[in-house]
């Protein structure tokens, strides 16, 4: 009698363990192994298809959507604006590669680049195309002046240049791509990218001083881009790339992609301009099952069940985002605000894909924190069409340099209103300060009178939530220690 191998014991004791359970659960409960009549009887083939797509569809959305909404978004302010029209004040696009763009004026409800924009700072942008090489960014001093400059890659992930890490004037730091072997020049600073495209947004405070935002105007002139070829000889600051050299589109001219396809094919572009992560290796594998190759995204062959399955997924995907957007953040316990203080380049999918979704990026909390305010009070979503306070009591006002609540409809942009305030806040209102020496500031769409109207923001007439910019928190923020005040409905 030929002697069983252990290996062969292990696959027959593996077998009849599952026997064993299986028979077990059929006499307690209904067994949740399907026979292989009940599994053909539960779909088709065709239901198989579509439903398999539809899976990887999903996690292939949540996995990339934010990788797709940088791409276009830095797309979009590197691209020339329409002959005939002309910048406005608070669009801060360069509309080109390589070249600062500066917004003259503070944020209003007809800047619509990015949702959830702010109103106290004076913003600039570049984009820089890592691919001809490392750039050197040039701050002026600041003068004591609140500034930070938000250095983001193509996966969201949040770099600073600021007053709180590098002082008033800081050194001079050098961008490049992270396989670059080259040498740093001393006293320069090194920021190292995952990604062929960068984007840098200053944000310079502008407070209520007479004529303040020509005071910003100087500071924004001062910033230089400079090629690390060019330092320390010509000094020659960054010409516009020009047209032929720019980034190829996310949507391939003539593309033969299904409309209801295209965020796959936008997604298989911008992830030509990144150096994946070893961790997705493994899931960027099976998006081959759907479409993905090594040269983008390609529906040729695919089949009208994974077609209806992508296509499903795609939409799904993002009402899922929004939903999760509304709860992006716990609650403070105590409190009603949501609060969030890790939001950049994060594991968790779905959270980074709602990032992406309403915010495009998210900064790093040791600069700048946003608490979040949906409900009030009650748990009751708030509405321009009831009126509301917030009251912080001396000594309880936010632990931060600069604070300001910003009010925005449900689509995060902010909204038009009678007196242009889209923010109310110690940064660039004059608040009324009670005897008590506590603020009491009235939310709601019509005017709450002569004597309230500094503390007064305007709310839409129907649905809107609130966000709480606290730069440079205290410790009582970081400690967990600080509540933000409920909005209470009168």
């Amino acid at each position: 009698m030929k002697s069983i191998r252990p290996f062969t014991c292990f696959f027959v004791a593996a077998a009849l363990l599952i026997a064993t359970t299986t028979s077990g659960l059929a006499q307690t409960a209904p067994s949740p192994f399907l026979t292989i009549d009940q599994a053909v009887d539960n779909m088709t083939e065709e239901e198989a298809l579509e439903a398999e797509a539809y899976a990887l569809g999903v996690q292939t959305m949540l996995w990339g959507y934010q990788y797709v909404r940088q791409a276009a978004t830095l797309r979009v302010m590197a691209t020339p604006l329409p002959e005939g029209r002309d910048r406005h004040p608070v669009d801060p696009s360069a509309h080109a590669y390589h070249v600062w763009g500066h917004a003259r004026a503070t944020g209003t409800h007809e800047l619509r680049l990015a949702e959830a924009p702010n109103s106290e700072t004076l913003y600039s942008t570049a984009v820089i195309d890592l691919e001809y090489g490392p750039v050197v960014v040039v701050h002026p001093d600041h003068g004591g002046r609140y500034f930070r400059t938000s250095v983001w890659d193509g996966f969201g992930e949040c770099r600073t240049i600021s007053q709180k890490q590098d002082g008033d004037h800081p050194k001079p730091y050098l961008l490049a791509r992270e396989n670059w072997k080259g040498e740093v020049p001393k006293g320069m600073g090194l920021i190292r990218f995952r990604s062929r495209l960068a984007l840098l947004v200053p944000h310079i405070a502008v407070t209520t001083a007479e004529n303040d935002t020509e005071n910003v105007h100087a500071l924004q002139d001062g910033y230089k881009l400079i090629a690390l070829k060019d330092w320390g000889q010509s000094n020659q600051v960054l010409s516009e790339l020009p047209k032929e050299d720019q980034i190829r589109p996310l949507v391939r001219p003539n593309t033969s992609t299904p409309p209801s396809l295209i965020l796959y094919e936008m997604l298989g572009e911008a992830m030509k301009d990144l150096t994946l992560f070893d961790d997705e290796l493994g899931f960027v594998r099976q998006m081959k099952r759907i479409g993905f190759t090594d040269d983008g995204f390609d529906a040729t062959g695919l089949s009208e069940p994974q077609i209806r399955g992508l296509a499903r997924a795609a939409r799904d995907a993002q009402s899922m985002m929004e939903y999760k957007v509304r709860k992006i953040a716990d609650v403070q316990e105590g409190g009603t605000w949501q609060v969030g203080y890790d939001i950049d380049r994060i594991d968790d999918w779905l959270f980074r894909a709602a990032a992406g979704w309403k915010w495009v990026w998210a900064d790093i909390a040791s600069e700048i924190i946003y608490p979040q305010g949906r409900k009030d009070a009650d748990g009751r979503p708030f509405s321009g069409q009831h009126r509301y306070t917030i009251r912080f009591d001396k000594g309880n006002w936010p632990p931060a340099r600069y604070w300001q609540i910003s009010m925005y409809g449900l689509d995060a942009f902010f909204v038009d209103n009678p007196i242009g305030r889209y923010g109310i806040g110690n940064m660039n209102t004059d608040l009324n300060v009670a005897d008590d020496g506590s603020i009491t500031i009235y939310i709601q769409h019509e005017s709450p009178g002569k004597d309230k109207g500094n503390n007064w923001l305007p709310a839409p007439a129907d649905g809107f939530y609130l966000q709480l910019r606290m730069y440079q928190p205290g410790e009582r923020m970081y400690n967990r220690e600080y509540i933000v005040p409920p909005v209470v409905r009168e």
